[in-house]
């Protein structure tokens, strides 16, 4: 099952019987989830159909997944331009991987593991663009005021306080306590060992706790 904002906040941050970030975490819970998962009998059809010359079975495939891409890809990129350009490189590289697809996993996984590719390089391309400025965290209103959020600006706080972080460390929290995926999972998309998932959580863990305290701080002596 996807976390909402509030809980993610919850198991980053030992701090979060905080009133301001118990606030936040209330009012995140209305964030949006992910669509119900696909059949993976009815993707199977669907590939050996596509793989034999149907593209209409590609297009049933798109059609299936799009909610859970378009879902995935908003962790990445909440402009919305960048987002649906982001939807479409996931398909695309899709369809040029498809005759490589191996059945060894479901489709959907394979496809999220595409999508996680794609993220996450979108990431590392930005961090090497020159950053682009932005409103610091302590001057946002909603650190002052966490209790007069809507759910999806409970979620933005959240994403401004991701992209505070680098490209591996936004990846594990996006993929561990967003997509609440388990270890071996984010090891399957990351490709990382078990083991440098779990030291690697720890540490982006510590950071968020650690950023988000600093700005509660910092707001509250404004």
């Amino acid at each position: 099952m996807v976390r909402t904002g509030c809980e993610v906040l919850q198991c980053a941050s030992s701090a979060a019987g905080t009133a301001g970030l118990a606030r936040l975490c209330q009012t995140a819970r209305g964030e949006q989830q992910s669509p119900k998962r696909s059949t993976a009998r009815a993707d199977a059809a669907d590939v050996r159909h596509c793989l034999s010359g149907d593209d209409e079975a590609f297009r049933r495939l798109v059609e299936r997944h799009q909610g859970r891409v378009s879902s995935l890809m908003w962790r990445f990129s909440r402009d919305r331009e960048v987002h649906a350009e982001l939807i479409q490189d996931v398909f695309i590289e899709a369809w040029r991987s498809l005759p490589g697809y191996r059945a060894e996993a479901p489709f959907e996984h394979w496809l999220t593991r595409i999508a996680t590719r794609v993220g996450y390089r979108f990431w590392h391309r930005r961090a090497r663009e020159e950053r682009i400025t932005t409103v610091p965290l302590e001057d946002c209103p909603q650190l002052s005021a966490p209790e007069q959020l809507e759910p999806s600006e409970a979620g933005e706080l959240l994403h401004r306080l991701l992209q505070e972080l680098s490209p591996r460390n936004r990846l594990v929290i996006t993929l561990r306590y967003l997509e609440a995926l388990s270890v071996q999972e984010t090891a399957e998309l990351t490709g990382w060992s078990q083991t440098m998932v779990k030291v690697q959580a720890w540490r982006a863990r510590g950071k968020l706790r650690t950023l988000f305290e600093r700005a509660i701080g910092e707001a509250g002596d404004e």
